[in-house]
């Protein structure tokens, strides 16, 4: 069963995973409400065991330092990140799971129904092959709120580690989200490291 806990970020200096698990998925959040609601239908359709850290963010530290200091403070073979309108389909842990273990990939992009395994809008990882890319953190911290999954996912695909499932599904409600464009910042510094090749991981390129 996949088991559903609650941390605050403004907590995270003191948190203590509750008990090994073999994987942890964090949320970070700051609707509550939502997150509850999202938490307990991911619980219900998956078979698989496993720990679902709800991140308040309190802090206002945005979902990838959150998400960052959730896995820099707990340990697991796999780690995986989900937002608060991801709406799960069912077994998409399960399916997900299967698909990293059969194909020893190190990061699977959960279908979300937009990039189709492109990009892992939600994603979930080997921690021996997150360690490999950037030591600490899920991601870039240079990005506060996009593109950061774009770089991860593209880093993985350079070096054969990306897997795709569609029955892994994990999809993004958002009726909005046509009127939200990306962070400027965040697509500058991200063209700015495509074209050195992120730090060197990957051949340099310019991005579409």
């Amino acid at each position: 069963m996949l088991h559903i806990s609650h941390i605050k970020t403004s907590s995270l200096a003191d948190y203590v995973e509750p008990r090994a698990h073999d994987t942890i998925i964090v949320m970070p959040t700051t609707d509550m409400k939502l997150a509850r609601r999202a938490a307990e239908v991911m619980s219900r359709r998956t078979d698989r065991e496993g720990l679902l850290v709800i991140a308040e963010d309190d802090l206002r530290l945005g979902f990838i330092a959150t998400a960052n200091s959730v896995y820099n403070k707990t340990r697991s073979a796999c780690f995986g990140y989900v937002a608060q309108d991801a709406f799960a389909g069912q077994y998409w842990l399960d399916y997900g799971l299967h698909a990293l273990e059969k194909s020893r990939a190190g990061l699977l992009a959960f279908n979300d129904g937009r990039f189709f395994g492109k990009i892992a809008v939600f994603g979930l990882a080997m921690r021996r092959w997150l360690k490999s890319v950037y030591g600490q953190g899920v991601f870039y911290t240079g990005y506060h709120s996009h593109f950061a999954d774009t770089e991860l996912s593209v880093i993985a695909l350079a070096s054969g580690n990306l897997v795709f499932n569609p029955n892994a599904l994990l999809v993004e409600v958002d009726y909005e989200k046509h009127l939200h464009g990306n962070d400027p910042a965040d697509e500058s510094l991200y063209r700015e490291r495509a074209g050195q090749g992120f730090d060197g991981r990957i051949e340099p390129f310019t991005p579409a």
